[in-house]
């Protein structure tokens, strides 16, 4: 489906429950229809879920703005979790016992879409959009979960490829701890398939501090080429203000799950160097439409335009498109309904769901930060 079709159909998706439906046209005179979401909405990664958040509400206003899903609004109910698994458990169950509720969307962390992919496939409800990349959102045990972000593996491979590419042979890896036992391997198998090799690894805390001095010691003993990471800001920003100073040109490459705007904020001069895997266009790529209408909607609500945001943007098209497929408003039907969707076309990719392709999106490309330039 091409840009043109795909406007006209009133691509998009819905008000939040916390934004007004005024202005939004006859469809607000309908009964909504009601999408929940789970995300740290408060707390150390708050800035994942309401970008998320507020890139699905861009989304949706624009799909109300032209009719709704078949003259009806949509509403994104959401509610927070502070990126505590527990409490994500708590809050499916709360929106599952909504009869009103007919979908989920806009999760945010590994450990937090993973429970909320594990519940929703027992519930037999849709789950359009994570911010993760972890295996087991595009696996069987996910059987309802349909993603529209490349997978962590997919960021690793196109990392370590273009490393290999350029002669590197030794890999460092910085990860969240609490996700060793799957990134670790997930990466080893990566390296193995290119003719790499990983020389040290070290976690941190997602919530925690960056790395000590002694492991700074160990990651600079053993003299990778080039250095991973896959770790939010909060333990992020601490580790690259004292790695960074001390090896600038030992190339860092940063994979998508980070607030980078507050990141390269924080960091000032000591970003420069750092790169970055990204999973959706860079926003200044104004030639793609969906960048353009994400910048201009973005605009109108004054909201923040990161990455971040525009990947909850691109989730509420497809979950739109989805609503769209269903043949009613059961929770049955979405899941069948994004089954059915197809091909979106989004100018720098094609979102596909089947019944046999729940991993809409295999878009990665990479960044960097400089000195003078920003992001190139």
């Amino acid at each position: 489906m091409n840009r043109r079709k795909f406007l006209a159909r009133g691509a998009g998706v819905g008000v939040a429950a916390a934004v007004s439906s005024a202005g939004l046209g006859a469809a607000a005179d309908a009964t909504p229809i009601v999408v929940g979401q789970s995300a740290a909405l408060t707390g150390p990664q708050a800035g994942f879920g309401i970008a998320i958040r507020d890139g699905i509400l861009a989304a949706l206003q624009i799909a109300n703005r032209n009719g709704g899903v078949n003259g009806r609004p949509v509403q994104l109910l959401s509610v927070d979790d502070v990126g505590e698994k527990a409490k994500t458990e708590a809050n499916v169950d709360l929106l599952s016992a909504n009869p009103k509720v007919v979908g989920l969307t806009g999760f945010t962390t590994r450990p937090c879409s993973e429970a909320g992919a594990l519940l929703a496939a027992k519930e037999g409800i849709a789950l359009v959009g994570a911010f993760s990349g972890t295996p087991l959102l595009y696996g069987d045990k996910a059987a309802t979960t349909f993603t529209t972000r490349a997978s962590y593996e997919r960021e690793l491979d196109a990392i370590v490829r273009h490393y290999r590419f350029l002669g590197m042979q030794k890999f460092g890896f910085v990860h969240l701890e609490d996700a060793k036992s799957t990134n670790v391997p997930l990466l080893e198998k990566i390296l193995a398939t290119h003719g790499g090799q990983l020389v040290v690894t070290a976690g941190v805390d997602r919530k925690g501090p960056g790395l000590n001095a002694n492991a700074i010691r160990t990651l600079e003993a053993s003299r990778p080429d080039m250095l991973i990471i896959l770790a939010n800001n909060a333990p992020l920003t601490g580790f690259l203000r004292e790695y960074a100073p001390r090896t600038l040109v030992l190339p860092k490459m940063v994979i998508s799950f980070v607030d980078r705007e507050k990141l390269l904020a924080d960091l000032g001069k000591d970003a420069a160097g750092v790169g970055f895997s990204v999973v959706v266009p860079e926003y200044t790529r104004g030639k793609y439409w969906v960048v353009r209408e994400f910048l201009a909607q973005a605009r109108e609500m004054k909201v923040a335009v990161t990455p971040v945001s525009l990947e909850g943007f691109v989730t509420g098209l497809a979950l739109v498109e989805g609503l769209r497929s269903a043949r009613s408003d059961t929770r049955a039907a979405l899941v069948e309904g994004m089954a059915r969707v197809g091909s979106l076309d989004l100018g720098y990719t094609n979102l596909r769901f089947t019944r046999n392709e729940r991993s809409g999106s295999r878009f990665v490309d990479l960044s960097l930060a400089s000195r003078n330039a920003g992001i190139v």
